[in-house]
């Protein structure tokens, strides 16, 4: 008992500030999945863009290979950076049940596309929106509050147009969302580490 510290209002507030680098320090280092993701989605939208100029029978032939292949690529990457975590931090714990969140939320936006129709890739903005934007605020990140801000001003503007136009806004929103700030979070890893 003589051991145990009750930590006063200033050592508190400098341990939640610890924990919150820490957790930074970790998405720093998951830069690798705002990339990832960034650029499969990158690809999916521009490929069926071109494909459909092109007249393709299977313009969505990106979406059915690279979603597939980055959700493999993630299960994977995943695992085996959990065996290497020796200690989870609040933060942590709150960015799964965020995670959790986003993707249960992109779920049913995408199982229900056919009654969403031309609201379908909209409505994923708005999504990515949720989760690039409390990502950035728990974590301290200005680039991916900034994505997600972007994101639903881009959802906004997506309701307005067509189909075809909607393929690059999309791909413009992942851009300024996932894929620039990813690269910003692993310049920033890299000067750390």
């Amino acid at each position: 008992m003589e051991n145990d510290k009750i930590l006063n209002s200033e050592q508190s507030l400098e341990l939640i500030h610890r924990m919150i680098k820490t957790a930074q320090h970790d998405l720093e280092d998951d830069s690798f999945y705002f990339l990832l993701w960034g650029w499969a989605v990158f690809a999916a939208c521009t490929a069926n863009f071109v494909l459909l100029k092109f007249g393709y029978a299977y313009p969505f032939i990106g979406w059915t290979i690279l979603m597939p292949l980055a959700g493999i690529i993630t299960a994977v990457y995943g695992s085996r950076r959990a065996k290497k975590v020796k200690v989870t931090s609040y933060v942590d714990s709150l960015m799964k049940y965020v995670l959790v969140s986003f993707l249960v939320s992109l779920f049913i936006v995408l199982f229900f596309m056919s009654k969403l129709g031309l609201s379908t890739y909209p409505m994923v903005m708005v999504v990515y929106g949720f989760w690039l934007f409390i990502s950035g605020g728990a974590l301290e990140f200005r680039p991916l509050k900034i994505g997600g801000a972007i994101n639903w001003v881009l959802a906004a503007f997506a309701f307005f147009v067509g189909f075809e136009q909607q393929l690059i806004v999309l791909a413009i929103a992942v851009l300024l969302g996932y894929i620039i700030p990813g690269h910003m979070l692993k310049n920033k890893f890299k000067s750390v580490s």
